[in-house]
């Protein structure tokens, strides 16, 4: 016998992830946006916010959340029109540890609400869904370790119709070295995951295209540690011309 919820449940990562692409290819134009604007950030003017923050905060309020930009994702980037998206910023998003089934907090660096991706999930779960973006500054290739970090976290957050995960997860990496490519990152992040003790990778980091003028986008598949699968989309953002101290 056919199971009818396996396909149900095969629609709607297909539904999903069609809408997480288009967040992504929304971030990219952004970030491409940035470097046509040539924009400079100084970490002296950051005061006591950390740099990482500081960096996830100005992509967040000077281009993701701006009025002209979020315009540009209705009319020329999602497939509706009529469809609203909200970047939030040092989110907390609630999570069960699978260890000792406690509810815990979870701060994720950007958070997205995208009304099309909540619409499908709106008779599965009672409280909002989120796409959840992790970032990482680099300034050498050791970085990469801490990268592969945010990985490992992932891993243990469970999938969100049983325990408040999407099965999707976003990544950036704020490039600062000159020296260091999203290609020469890429390899040394797989490097790390072929010989990673806790983390259970079903597919290396692997170049995709969602933008034919930004090709640093990659994906990634794992499994949680309550064994269900996941994917991983990897923006990595060169941001050597971009911080200037």
């Amino acid at each position: 016998m056919i199971n009818a919820d396996i396909f149900k449940s095969d629609k709607i990562n297909q539904l999903t992830e069609f809408r997480i692409r288009l967040i992504v290819r929304y971030v990219i134009s952004c970030y491409l946006q940035m470097l046509s604007e040539n924009k400079k950030y100084s970490y002296s003017e950051r005061g006591k916010i950390p740099q990482e923050d500081f960096l996830s905060d100005k992509l967040v309020n000077d281009y993701l959340r701006k009025p002209k930009n979020t315009s540009h994702f209705k009319n020329n980037i999602s497939d509706n029109q009529s469809v609203h998206i909200i970047f939030n910023n040092g989110e907390n998003m609630i999570y069960s540890d699978i260890t000792t089934n406690e509810n815990r907090k979870d701060e994720i660096d950007i958070a997205v609400w995208e009304s099309g991706l909540h619409s499908i999930w709106s008779d599965i779960v009672d409280n909002e869904v989120k796409f959840a973006i992790e970032c990482k500054r680099i300034e050498n290739l050791s970085d990469a370790k801490e990268y592969v970090g945010d990985i490992n976290k992932f891993c243990d957050r469970p999938f969100y119709c049983y325990k408040n995960r999407l099965p999707f997860e976003g990544q950036i990496a704020f490039i600062e070295n000159k020296d260091i490519t999203h290609t020469t990152l890429y390899k040394k992040i797989n490097d790390i995951l072929e010989t990673h003790k806790t983390i259970s990778t079903i597919g290396f980091l692997n170049p995709i295209v969602l933008s034919d003028k930004f090709d640093g986008t990659y994906l990634s598949k794992h499994k949680r540690k309550n064994n269900r699968n996941f994917s991983i989309y990897h923006l990595l953002f060169n941001y050597s011309d971009v911080i200037v101290d």
